[in-house]
């Protein structure tokens, strides 16, 4: 009876942590394995609260873009520092772009590699235009191993969405 006690007790006393309403454009949705959502059962996430994320700067090249292309400085959020926020679990995250191009990323990339989210370029806004308003960004001239087709497919830029998955395997 104590325990049944205690445990109702602990119902009313575990705060649920629903994150704030984005107050501009949304430029992220994550679904999946997420906990702390503020839109149903999703995550909208505005500029605001994206810049308010530990950011990150990496110096790259995207070579395979444009052979003349001189290294640029990115800057942007890990994917951890977004998991943590939004309650997330699981090894995978489905990435889609606004031209509906979908891409499976191991989370351990981002630790392994130190890849981003980048949502700045040369101290600017990535603009849709210019593969924004979020990239995928990996540290390709610092690391040999990731100039090959995986990462270079998995740099994907105009993110949309994010869904959280247990393993690559599991369904839409």
């Amino acid at each position: 009876m104590r325990a049944f006690l205690l445990s109702v007790m602990l119902l009313f006393v575990t705060p649920v942590f629903a994150l704030p309403q984005p107050t501009g454009p949304v430029l992220l949705t994550l679904t999946g394995n997420v906990a702390n959502t503020n839109v149903g059962d999703s995550v909208q996430l505005d500029r605001k609260m994206l810049e308010a994320l530990p950011q990150h700067k990496l110096t790259t090249t995207m070579g395979w873009v444009s052979k003349n292309e001189r290294p640029h400085d990115y800057i942007g959020f890990s994917a951890m520092d977004l998991l943590k926020l939004v309650g997330g679990t699981g090894a995978t995250l489905r990435i889609r772009a606004l031209n509906q191009y979908v891409i499976d990323i191991p989370v351990s990339d981002f630790v392994k590699y130190g890849a981003i989210f980048a949502i700045k370029k040369d101290g600017k806004n990535i603009s849709i235009r210019n593969l924004g308003p979020i990239m995928v960004l990996y540290p390709f001239d610092d690391n040999e191993h990731l100039r090959n087709e995986v990462y270079y497919w998995r740099a994907i830029w105009q993110v949309s969405s994010i869904k959280v998955l247990t393993n690559s395997a599991q369904e839409e």
